[in-house]
């Protein structure tokens, strides 16, 4: 996979240097170089400052810098948009915390949730890719280190090999964790509805956290027969990128308001203005906030979900990108750092210094 980075530098001085916001994009995707350059970078580089200041706080207003990006565009036909305006509107929100001088999920708390926001967020691990040599002692392995590392819920892929094989996997990873925590699946869409079937009545005596993407990301009526099918919970919207489309998932998808998952991808949905409208899209269809898991692992989710008090946040127990979550009991704590937090991890700070060094 690849992966863009933006930099916004505004004309803010402090202790001698620019204020910033930072993004990076979602986690297992490609990168949105190309239409960034071409369409979106431009048109905010070409607004006039009154079109997107906050007359009233100061500052920025992401909801107009919003409109300006989508300026011209149509509704629908996301493809690669989403995610270029989402990464845009992640480093414009980052700035606005620096410059508020508060966390991310802070300011989020205070603009759109209870104004306090978790002190500890709810957190998962995502491993168990398949492995082309020794895939079940190596899973083994992944699984025994998340639980080292405090987390308390796992998740590993399935259905992308023999179901035989599929089981042993996902009866050693239950082994390993014996009652430590629970254990999720994610198919990543890739059965049919007539698979998903048989797949999820084989292990139905497994006890599972959910399934996530049994069926195709867009195939509402599959994923409605599957989960009419299970007690299970399905977990899925990772691959929906608007409130339009999850509000048609809510109206279509045959989703149960007690025990299923929606995984919007904040920074692949046109960012968190966008999400805000997804989340005014759940509370009107009587969905709570504590149902949302958001895709990605990336720092922009996390204090989404801290701020804004939703259910879940993913993320990998490996490399720069978890390396300053604290995890215990299946907790993390929020970080007190002003923005996102990507200047306390040393790999992102490398790439942002490395972008932001020829601007100043």
């Amino acid at each position: 996979m690849t992966a863009s980075a933006v930099v916004i530098v505004s004309d803010v001085i402090r202790n001698g240097k620019s204020v910033m916001g930072f993004a990076f994009d979602s986690i297992g995707r490609y990168s949105h170089g190309g239409i960034l350059r071409e369409r979106f970078i431009p048109r905010i580089l070409n607004a006039h400052s009154e079109n997107y200041q906050d007359p009233d706080r100061g500052g920025l207003d992401p909801f107009k810098i919003w409109n300006i990006l989508m300026r011209g565009e149509k509704p629908g036909g996301h493809g690669e948009r989403p995610g270029a305006v989402g990464l845009v509107d992640a480093a414009v929100w980052d700035l606005i915390a620096k410059l508020e001088d508060k966390p991310l999920w802070r300011l989020l708390a205070e603009r759109f949730g209870d104004g306090i926001g978790q002190p500890h967020v709810p957190v998962y691990a995502t491993i168990g890719h398949y492995h082309s040599e020794n895939d079940i002692a190596q899973l083994g392995n992944d699984v025994r280190t998340c639980l080292d590392l405090g987390f308390s819920t796992v998740k590993i892929k399935a259905g992308g090999a023999a179901l035989s094989e599929d089981e042993r996997r996902i009866d050693t990873a239950l082994g390993i964790i014996n009652g430590q925590g629970s254990l999720a699946l994610d198919l990543n869409g890739m059965m049919s509805q007539t698979e998903a079937e048989i797949f999820i009545k084989k292990i139905a005596d497994r006890e599972l956290a959910w399934i996530e993407e049994p069926v195709g990301p867009l195939d509402f009526e599959a994923t409605k027969a599957v989960a009419q099918a299970t007690d299970i919970p399905i977990a899925t919207g990772e691959n929906l990128f608007s409130a339009e489309d999850t509000r048609n998932l809510l109206l279509y998808g045959g989703l149960r308001h007690d025990r299923d998952i929606l995984q919007m991808d904040i920074s692949l949905s046109y960012g968190i203005v966008e999400y805000l409208r997804i989340l005014d899209e759940l509370k009107l269809h009587g969905w709570s906030r504590k149902q949302c898991a958001p895709h990605a692992g990336h720092l922009l989710a996390y204090n989404t979900v801290a701020g804004l008090d939703l259910g879940l946040h993913e993320t990998t127990p490996y490399g720069d990108l978890s390396s300053a979550l604290k995890v215990k009991d299946g907790f993390a704590e929020p970080t007190t750092s002003p923005g996102v937090g990507f200047e306390n991890h040393p790999g992102f700070k490398l790439i942002f210094d490395d972008i932001a060094s020829p601007l100043l």
